[in-house]
């Protein structure tokens, strides 16, 4: 585990990518006095860690904001106090599958939360899962969630999308973009900085998306990815996508 200091009150704790794992795993740790709000809790492992590092400093995780209820996001809930506030998007249920412990409690995509100086807001973005939001910290950080994935090398990973939702990913992208945001931050890989970082990282995304959905899922792993600037990792998320386009 790695941790590093953001800025004020704002940490990353950040675990690399273990052997045989295609990802690691970003939780960002929201302080507010003695109080934290975590996002997303990755499995028990990784939450259990930021829990001991985060009680030896005398502080108390509260909250818990999930960016989606995939298990590699929500499963650490086992492993945190029962009554912990779990914040997550009004359509968590259509994805989550794991019991937890804790009540989940929906956002709003209107009022947004206030976190100590931290001033949180919410917009939904289905396609990798039905329940995925994007959240904007203090205008400054947009947290994408697994809209974007990359490794800790900096190498993309292919967006993983069941075939049902690829026009809601490629729409979710397409606002992504449109919001012209310059500081990126990801449930996997580093922080990414400066418009024209974000918007070929975006580009080359929805470059591969629309390849797949334009074809209906028959094209090979070079057609789909022929207008991308970049080689992705996780060539397995494309053949369980051209596999799900035969069903």
């Amino acid at each position: 585990m790695i941790v590093d200091n953001i800025e004020n009150n704002l940490f990353n704790y950040r675990f690399p990518e273990e052997e045989g794992f295609l990802y690691g795993f970003n939780l960002y740790a929201l302080i507010n006095g003695n109080d934290v709000l975590l996002i997303d809790s990755a499995f028990s492992s990784q939450a259990r860690q930021v829990k001991k590092d985060l009680t030896s400093k005398g502080l108390r995780l509260t909250h818990v904001l999930l960016t989606h209820f995939h298990p590699d996001h929500v499963a650490g809930l086992i492993a945190l106090d029962a009554e912990i506030t779990v914040l997550g998007s009004p359509e968590y249920e259509k994805t989550l599958t794991k019991d937890i412990p804790q009540r989940v409690t929906a956002v709003s995509f209107s009022d947004g939360f206030q976190f100590g100086d931290f001033n949180l807001a919410f917009t939904p973005a289905p396609g990798h899962s039905a329940c995925s939001i994007l959240i904007d910290i203090n205008g400054k950080y947009l947290h994408a969630g697994d809209n974007l994935m990359s490794r800790y090398d900096g190498k993309a990973i292919l967006p993983w999308v069941e075939f049902s939702e690829l026009a809601n990913h490629i729409s979710s992208l397409e606002m992504l973009k449109e919001m012209n945001r310059d500081r990126i931050i990801l449930g996997h890989g580093p922080e990414l900085f400066g418009r024209k970082e974000v918007s070929q990282a975006i580009d080359d995304r929805l470059n591969y998306l629309k390849a797949v959905f334009d074809t209906a899922g028959k094209c090979s792993h070079k057609e789909a990815t022929a207008g991308c600037s970049c080689e992705f990792a996780g060539n397995e998320f494309f053949q369980k996508l051209i596999a799900e386009s035969a069903n």
